[in-house]
């Protein structure tokens, strides 16, 4: 789910699903960014928002700092630093943590790297002129008052205690990196 705040911003809800047993988590997050000619920086931090308390099937976590910055190296390439200071919230076993700084950031930067090459050719024939994010009155997202959001803590949370699961051979993170890009 996500909706406009106004101009280079918008608030977003988002779902991530945990490999068994954990819980899955949710996080609401704001997001602004900024073009500076060629380059690009666009951050995320967690917010509170009345409609869309903390669910009972879920762990919300929290994006301390978030972003990107993206920097134009050529007509055709770029150079993107990826910064992620997340709480996912609980107390995880060691062994999820560990799997996360080693496989998370990287998969999601190689899915980002295959999805920038096939870009191109899919947005000439997907709405070409549609881009919300050089044109915010483009967006066709609901809009949301700035007052009706508010930094959400980590301390504010409830921590949900998984430190004692065990990691499964389904855990591992055994499937392939060939993982497809939509």
């Amino acid at each position: 789910k996500a909706v406009v705040l106004s101009g280079f911003g918008g608030a977003r809800v988002l779902l991530a699903g945990c490999p068994k047993p954990l819980k899955n988590r949710d996080v609401i997050t704001l997001r602004s960014w900024l073009p500076m000619g060629n380059d690009y920086i666009i951050m995320n931090y967690s917010v509170k928002h009345p409609k869309y308390p903390p669910r009972k099937d879920m762990v919300r976590a929290v994006s301390i700092q978030t972003g990107y910055l993206i920097e134009g190296t050529g007509a055709k390439s770029c150079t993107i630093t990826y910064l992620a200071q997340v709480d996912p919230k609980g107390s995880l076993p060691k062994w999820v943590v560990n799997k996360s700084s080693q496989f998370l950031a990287p998969k999601a930067m190689k899915k980002m790297y295959k999805a920038c090459l096939k870009y191109p050719e899919w947005k000439l024939k997907h709405n070409p002129h549609f881009k919300p994010w050089l044109f915010p009155e483009q967006s066709r997202l609901p809009a949301l008052p700035l007052s009706e959001l508010s930094l959400q803590h980590a301390d504010s949370l409830e921590n949900i205690d998984e430190s004692s699961l065990a990691e499964t051979k389904d855990d591992r993170g055994e499937a392939s990196d060939e993982d497809s890009v939509n």
